[in-house]
């Protein structure tokens, strides 16, 4: 139990950073209201307060496999950020 909870919370780390940097000038919130199912990340630009958000699948989190390096290669290659942009508002789930 503690080396999952360990890896969610190096993957989430990972997500943060990425989400950080691919939307500069956003300010990110987090929305834990459905733990082992999913977690939900806001990015809004305060000026226009134009959102794009995230939600990722607990599995995706928690999984032996999905290890931190893999999480950040699935961003990056996945384009995730884009797929945000592209369902503009709604929540894009990963």
């Amino acid at each position: 139990m503690f080396e999952e909870q360990e890896r969610i919370q190096q993957n989430l780390k990972i997500i943060r950073g990425y989400l950080t940097k691919t939307f500069p000038g956003y300010e990110m919130t987090e929305d834990t209201s459905d733990p082992r199912i999913c977690h939900r990340f806001t990015m809004t630009r305060l000026k226009t307060y134009e959102q794009f958000k995230l939600k990722v699948g607990w599995p995706r989190l928690s999984d032996n496999s999905n290890t931190p390096d893999k999480t950040r290669r699935s961003l990056e290659h996945g384009d995730v950020a884009g797929k945000m942009r592209d369902v503009n508002g709604q929540y894009f789930y990963w």
